[in-house]
């Protein structure tokens, strides 16, 4: 009981951590597009931490987060 709600807390917090990594990036292209002179000087490898940042670290704190949740249900 006590493993499955943590893993379910920590599930829920991942998605929701890509969801919004998915929403910043999705308005990072949207931005890249409204104003095409901004991001020609945001260079690959600015974008390429972006993208990290987006996909990768908000989707892990996320997960952190919603761990801490499942830690606060079961005390």
């Amino acid at each position: 009981m006590r493993t499955t709600i943590l893993a379910w807390s920590t599930i829920s917090g991942l998605v929701l951590g890509l969801m919004a990594g998915l929403l910043v990036f999705a308005m990072l292209v949207l931005g890249g597009e409204l104003a095409p002179a901004v991001m020609s000087r945001f260079g690959a490898r600015a974008r390429g931490i972006a993208t990290f940042i987006t996909l990768g670290l908000l989707p892990l704190a996320g997960g952190v987060l919603g761990w801490l949740e499942g830690r606060l249900k079961l005390q």
